[in-house]
């Protein structure tokens, strides 16, 4: 990138030869915005480190004598760093990132498995006659999808394979995960 106020080589939120804030990644990823690799496999040390080094730079208390531009850019940068904590913190939302490119959990496609739907289903008509057998299959679907999406995501980290089968995997584990829900568990 080149910096847009003295166009000079620059490669990160503040331009190493000026010091001018600098626009917001054009792609908009969340894990570009920390310096982050896009990886699921993230530790809560590694996102706060990578938090603290962005806000560091671009606060906008560190810009009060910027120019307008700069003051805007700076809060743009501050509110985008913000977001990417909020969404890369929690494995689940940071996993419907990768997958999904946004983390509302609630948007995700529904599962085209019917079979599975109807399950779901039952277990809601169940519960009023058995909640403890249901609880426990309930449990026992959601630790199967985690372990399975867990396989898919070191795979795919490893090279080994893509993120197509997270997506049916995620599907279902909002499901499953409502359903927890309701049911209290």
């Amino acid at each position: 990138m080149i910096c847009w106020k003295c166009r000079e080589p620059t490669g990160g939120p503040v331009c190493v030869g000026c010091g001018a804030v600098q626009p917001l990644p054009p792609e908009d990823d969340l894990f570009a915005v920390l310096g982050l690799p896009r990886r699921a496999h993230l530790t809560e040390e590694q996102i706060e480190h990578a938090v603290r080094e962005r806000s560091r730079v671009v606060h906008p208390d560190r810009h009060v004598s910027a120019g307008a531009v700069e003051r805007r850019m700076a809060l743009q940068w501050t509110a985008k760093v913000n977001e990417a904590r909020r969404t890369l913190r929690d494995p689940v939302k940071r996993a419907y990132y990768l997958v999904f490119g946004q983390a509302d959990t609630e948007r995700a496609p529904q599962p085209s498995d019917l079979a599975f739907l109807e399950r779901v289903f039952a277990w809601r008509m169940e519960a009023e006659t058995d909640p403890v057998a249901v609880r426990r299959e309930v449990a026992l679907a959601r630790d199967d999808l985690e372990q399975r999406l867990e396989a898919v995501f070191v795979a795919w980290e490893s090279g080994r394979g893509d993120l197509e089968p997270a997506r049916d995997l995620l599907s279902r584990l909002r499901f499953v995960v409502n359903t927890a829900r309701e049911l209290g568990l």
